[in-house]
């Protein structure tokens, strides 16, 4: 199945995104792709998170919603656009990052429960097993949250962000079974599960086939997610690869049906 969305782009509204994540570049990019559906996810979320609080001080809601208004006057009758975010998984709440009312001001909403570079004790990190327990928790944490009904999909599920050593150690320590109480209820919670393009830069089919995240994606499918899929796109270049999600689609096999409603 070939994919036409992107649900999680970040413009240079974002701190962490360079001058070339620009709409113009990103729709010139989409008309490259054949995408028919584009959601914008800078960054937001509370600025009291520890480790965090500067970088999402940069983020106030005013900030980003110059980009809502960008959107409004574009016209390209074959592209949809959203205007979403990335919010943040808090740690001394464990509770998601924002407030109901922020929440209704979104399109849609992802939450990641791996960015562990700013929201994890900085103890943990040596330790893979408590590592690994600490995205756990903060999985669980997301979907028990009162907030959670307002979360699209998962953002990048257990791909530790800027981790010291190679991540994918954390994703092959969690058991099926692990795997599968999570996603049970990801699924009852129905909330997406994203699949994220931008850990599979310069990998063949083959590598993407064999790669520990078919494993993952394989049991929530299996558990009754949907999916999206999105690039992360920190600039232009992002979507050099983003073929690769429909080489990942059809490992999947997957069909429409699969998908998240936003993405069909």
């Amino acid at each position: 199945m070939k994919v036409t969305h992107d649900f999680h782009i970040h413009t240079n509204l974002s701190i962490c995104a360079n001058e070339t994540a620009t709409v113009e570049n990103y729709i010139a990019n989409a008309k490259r792709l054949g995408l028919k559906k584009i959601g914008f996810s800078d960054h937001f979320g509370a600025k009291d998170i520890p480790g965090a609080r500067g970088f999402y001080a940069a983020h106030p809601f005013e900030h980003n919603a110059e980009l809502k208004n960008t959107l409004a006057k574009i016209n390209e009758p074959d592209i949809k656009f959203y205007f979403g975010c990335e919010t943040e998984y808090h740690t001394p709440k464990r509770d998601i990052a924002l407030t109901e009312e922020e929440a209704e001001k979104f399109d849609f909403i992802v939450v990641p429960n791996s960015h562990t570079h700013m929201i994890m004790p900085k103890e943990y990190i040596p330790s893979y097993e408590k590592h690994r327990d600490f995205m756990i928790q903060a999985y669980e944490d997301i979907l028990n949250s009162p907030l959670s009904r307002y979360v699209t999909a998962m953002a990048h599920p257990f791909d530790a962000v800027c981790c010291p050593y190679d991540y994918k150690i954390l994703i092959n320590m969690i058991t099926d079974d692990t795997f599968k109480r999570l996603f049970d209820k990801t699924a009852e919670k129905n909330i997406a599960f994203e699949i994220n393009v931008s850990y599979s830069k310069n990998m063949t089919p083959q590598e993407l086939a064999d790669d520990c995240h078919i494993r993952m994606f394989r049991i929530a499918k299996e558990c009754g997610c949907k999916f999206t899929f999105g690039s992360d796109s920190h600039s232009s270049a992002y979507h050099d690869f983003y073929e690769n999600a429909s080489i990942l689609s059809d490992i999947l096999e997957l069909k429409e049906d699969d998908l998240a409603e936003i993405c069909r």
